[in-house]
């Protein structure tokens, strides 16, 4: 079989992330997360071998593992995300997998989840699965499960699988992932992309966030009731282009999403909010968990250049996007 190369792109979050972890969403009636994806696109590439060696290279990690066989592959490393990927899918031959990303390092993202995807669905092709995309976000959701040994939210995967942007509803009856049309030009002219320069570990903000949830916490479950009515708005906000409640409620959801952990902002990421806002930001907030990684700046459009100019002063890394509306694709 010939070589197979997929990308996946990464995600924006808006409104009603660490809620989409299971079980937190049950206890929060038709919760709502709305992601959007951007052009930052995860990489896998797969070329089949005539023997059986097992060799998987990361080049943004600039690390390289390899294996006599399938029957020799372990995960205690960093890309135990694709040997257990490998493990599932269980190709018949060899293989060298090269892997790759355009989002920094821990930049709260979902890069993980948009490799995830991209590979398992390169893997899909390989060896004739044949699972439906929703079967492989479910599998590419247990993997990763695996891999950060905690649970892992529902929304990163769906941006990664279908493109564009998502309203997020989790129920008792499931996940349902509705792709809504937006004018993608109106939304990049007032979402500026930032990296802080720190990367973050999303698992430990969620995983204390979950912990204290399931012990019952009233001031955890207080703060994301908050963040699922604010999500509510979003939504309504979104299907109507209100961009003046939009960047509201991005401000809205950014204050209660401080009040979850303490960890969830840094003196880097609140700099980088001061001198925004200064030039012209309307409202601030973190992408992902927080700790570290992406924050993204709502303004009008008239102002979005001067906001860049004065985070690229500071060092900061201003991220040129656009929207992804086609989610991941193979060749």
């Amino acid at each position: 079989m010939s070589t197979i190369e997929s990308h996946a792109p990464t995600r924006i979050d808006l409104c009603g992330g660490t809620i989409d972890i299971w079980p937190l969403y049950l206890f929060h009636e038709s919760a709502t997360t709305i992601n959007l994806a951007v052009n930052l696109y995860a990489k896998t590439k797969i070329e089949p071998r005539n023997d059986s060696r097992i060799i998987i290279e990361s080049r943004d990690l600039k690390k390289r593992i390899k294996f006599d066989s399938i029957k020799d592959i372990k995960h205690n490393h960093t890309l135990s995300l694709a040997t257990r990927a490998i493990n599932f899918f269980k190709p018949e031959s060899g293989l060298y997998i090269e892997t790759d990303s355009e989002s920094p390092s821990g930049a709260g993202l979902a890069g993980s989840s948009a490799l995830n995807i991209s590979l398992c669905s390169a893997l899909n092709k390989l060896t004739n699965s044949k699972y439906p995309k929703k079967e492989i976000i479910t599998i590419a959701k247990n993997i990763e499960s695996q891999v950060i040994n905690i649970p892992t939210g529902d929304q990163d995967y769906y941006p990664a699988m279908f493109g564009g942007l998502h309203f997020i509803k989790l129920s008792i009856e499931g996940v349902r992932a509705d792709k809504f049309k937006i004018d993608n030009k109106e939304f990049e002219k007032r979402i500026t992309l930032c990296y802080s320069g720190s990367s973050r570990n999303s698992g430990i903000n969620n995983w204390e966030i979950f912990k204290r949830h399931i012990d019952g916490n009233e001031k955890i479950f207080k703060n994301l009731e908050s963040i699922k009515i604010t999500a509510d708005k979003m939504k309504s906000a979104v299907i109507n282009s209100d961009f003046k409640m939009i960047a509201r409620l991005i401000g809205e959801e950014w204050k209660n999403r401080k009040k979850l952990w303490k960890g969830v902002s840094t003196p880097e990421i609140e700099k980088l909010i001061e001198i925004a806002e200064k030039n012209g930001a309307i409202s601030s907030k973190v992408c992902g968990a927080g700790g570290g990684g992406c924050v993204i700046f709502f303004s009008e459009p008239h102002r979005q250049e001067d906001i860049k100019t004065a985070l690229k002063k500071t060092g900061a890394r201003v991220i040129d996007y656009r929207i992804d509306n086609g989610g991941v694709k193979m060749k």
